[in-house]
């Protein structure tokens, strides 16, 4: 953060810019990989450790797409679910992923986090480039830089106690990485590369609209069409910036033809990912949009976002009021625009309002930054080191807290999360075993019932569609619950799991007599209700049996 003599001027950085933000962004993906290297560290032996932190049930969906394009697949399918699919979906980034494994013959955990190293690298040095196309100061722009990656919110101030605010960057509540970079950073490559893509799109696209420059327009473009392709809703926040760019354009009389025409070719390279989405959801397929109906992910209140954002969000207020000036450069109107509409949208009447808080964390700390270089003009700037060091610390915690419940979690194998049905971490080698001779044997034909528990991995580590694996992926999850409840349940008639083995295509059974069983069929009391065991029914054949696990083919 030391301050140089001369400021850099305005746009592109330099090289000894980009060395700095380079190195600092890959510390930040190093510092990122401790948590993991702790998992693997204590991982219980002969245990399988998934490679994962927090919540492994979405890591898993991302691992079983991964999977299909590993083995070849074009067109991807939801596995989590026994529904007939016609198997549409092309994700570009999963198929890439899933050919770097095939190439270079890694295991997917491995293929993943490399792609989240190299994306949240990729998105740390974007944040660091669009900063400096808005701010003056090498100062703000390096402050720009590290609250992108350690800022949350004040959620460290509620955890403690029942009854109190749930802000989205920690505590007892809803956590959202999608809405805070450092989680995404830690957590989840998609979301970093998605925010990667929604940076260039926007960033190049007010660049061509501002210099009517081509070669930007046609860059933005293509990373919309990306970005349509591999998370849809993130093209909702691009489009209002970019159109809501041109319309302040239009009302301060500087729009041109030129920038039309490029918003045009923007808007024609961005449309047939959107247009195939469209024509998937009409088709029936299952995409992303289409379970989301079904299974909503509504927004926070705004309290809760606004206490999850926390101080950085109170400080981009000043820089909100500065964008508005006519002295602001055109990417802090951008970053204005972005934050206002990227808030609003948050609460657009849509059943996956949550999706659409991806990025908003960028226009806050950049106008944040923003606020603090006017607050803090050059003439004092003995102030502004202290005044970065105060912010980190206040609003640092939060991610700590997160780490160290992650840390946790570990150690327990996430049986804190035993009553919301969240998989494991490890797996033992009886479970393992069972799924890795599925692979061997089963084809995507084969549908496994199982507790959602192994259900969650058995499409990465085994290939064979799942009836119970995710709460959103699977199709009427909760009466799926209910079904496999009765089929574990000693008093259940044999003829109705032989009738809920023929409805689903059920092809294979696997029964672990654990807790993970356990817990579908638990009495009001919480005591265990008797289980059903399979050896005693002749339709079912023994195929792998280890310890307590037993998988079984349906005759």
């Amino acid at each position: 953060m030391t301050q140089h003599h001369q400021e850099p001027t305005p746009g592109f950085p330099d090289a000894a810019q980009l060395r700095w933000a380079a190195a600092f962004a890959a510390l930040v993906m190093l510092l990122t990989c401790l948590p993991y290297l702790y998992g693997l560290l204590i991982r219980p032996p002969g245990c399988y450790y998934s490679g994962l932190l927090a919540n492994p049930d979405e890591h898993n969906v991302y691992l079983a797409y991964m999977r299909q394009a590993r083995d070849g697949a074009l067109f991807l399918f939801d596995p989590f679910t026994s529904e007939p699919q016609a198997g549409r979906v092309i994700n570009l980034f999963f198929l890439a992923l899933g050919c770097l494994s095939r190439t270079l013959h890694l295991p997917l955990p491995l293929a993943y986090h490399l792609a989240r190293l190299a994306s949240g690298w990729l998105l740390l040095m974007a944040v660091y480039c669009l900063g400096a196309y808005a701010l003056e100061s090498l100062f703000a722009r390096r402050l720009a830089l590290l609250l992108a990656a350690f800022a949350s919110g004040l959620g460290w101030l509620f955890h403690a106690g029942p009854g109190q605010p749930h802000p989205i960057d920690y505590g007892p509540g809803l956590v959202m990485p999608e809405a805070i970079t450092s989680l995404s950073l830690l957590l989840n490559p998609l979301f970093t590369f998605s925010m990667f893509l929604m940076i260039v799109a926007i960033g190049l696209g007010v660049h061509a609209f501002s210099a009517g420059s081509p070669r930007s327009a046609l860059i933005a473009g293509l990373s919309a069409f990306l970005l349509g392709n591999i998370h849809t809703y993130d093209l909702a926040p691009v489009a209002l910036v970019l159109a809501g760019y041109l319309l302040v354009l239009l009302l301060s009389r500087a729009l041109t033809i030129r920038a039309i025409l490029l918003a045009a070719l923007i808007a024609a390279l961005a449309a047939p990912s959107l247009a195939y989405q469209l024509w998937l959801m009409r088709s029936g397929e299952l995409t992303l949009a289409v379970k989301a109906v079904e299974t909503p992910v509504l927004s926070p209140a705004p309290a809760f976002l606004a206490l999850g954002l926390g101080i950085p969000l109170a400080l981009a207020l000043g820089g909100l009021a500065y964008a508005a000036t006519p002295h602001a450069r055109p990417t802090a109107r951008a970053l204005a625009l972005w934050l206002v509409l990227g808030l609003a949208l948050i609460y657009a009447p849509v059943p996956f309002q949550r999706k659409l808080a991806e990025g908003i964390h960028i226009p806050v700390v950049l106008l944040a930054a923003l606020a603090l270089e006017r607050l803090i003009p050059t003439a004092i700037a003995r102030w502004r080191l202290p005044a970065a060091v105060l912010l980190l610390a206040l609003t640092l915690p939060s991610n700590i807290l997160f780490a160290a419940r992650a840390v946790r979690d570990l150690r327990t194998n996430n049986q804190a999360y035993l009553g919301n049905l969240m998989p494991p971490l490890y797996l033992r080698p009886d479970q393992y075993g069972s799924l890795r001779w599925l692979g061997d044997h089963a084809s995507r034909s084969d549908v496994l019932l199982c507790s959602s528990f192994l259900g969650s991995y058995a499409p990465s580590l085994a290939n064979a569609r799942v009836h119970l694996g995710h709460w959103a992926e699977t199709l009427h999850f909760s009466r799926k619950v209910s079904d496999l409840s009765r089929f574990l349940r000693a008093d259940t008639p044999d003829a109705a799991r032989r009738a809920l083995c023929r409805r689903e295509g059920i092809t294979y059974v696997l029964r672990d007599r654990t807790i993970y069983d356990e817990v579908y069929c638990l009495a009001p009391d919480g005591s265990t209700q008797p289980l059903f065991e399979p050896d005693d029914s002749h339709w079912l054949a023994p195929v792998y049996e280890k310890e307590r696990v037993s998988l079984y083919r349906v005759k």
